[in-house]
């Protein structure tokens, strides 16, 4: 049985949600989540990829106004996404240069935690 040009991609995707469902485990987490109100962390990482896309090569790109609400967005999901996996961020008080630093940075912790925000091939 040969492999097809997706089974690669969907293979890594399942490896990573298995590796996120294991550090969701146990009824402590369960409880901690369910009490945030927040999203789960599906619908986060659906809406950070979408939203990154929109930053990078949609309408924002011709709109400051656009850009400043896609950005606004995708920084409240990143900030949720990190409380979800505990990871620390200092986005808030950040602006301009210092502020898309800390993103990149994010991004990377929450890769190394399991959440793949784009493709290697996404600038």
């Amino acid at each position: 049985m040969g492999s097809r040009p997706g089974d690669h991609h969907s293979r890594r995707e399942c490896r990573d949600l298995r590796r996120l469902d294991r550090a969701f485990r146990g009824p402590e987490m369960t409880q901690r989540l369910n009490a945030l109100g927040a999203p789960s962390i599906e619908q986060l990482a659906f809406d950070l990829r979408r939203l990154d896309r929109e930053r990078r090569k949609g309408p924002a790109r011709y709109s400051e106004v656009w850009l400043a609400a896609v950005l606004s967005a995708y920084d409240i999901r990143l900030q949720l996404a990190c409380r979800r996996l505990g990871v620390p961020e200092k986005l808030q008080p950040l602006q301009g240069a210092d502020r898309e630093q800390e993103r990149d940075r994010i991004e990377i912790c929450l890769a190394e935690a399991g959440l793949i925000l784009r493709s290697p091939r996404t600038p």
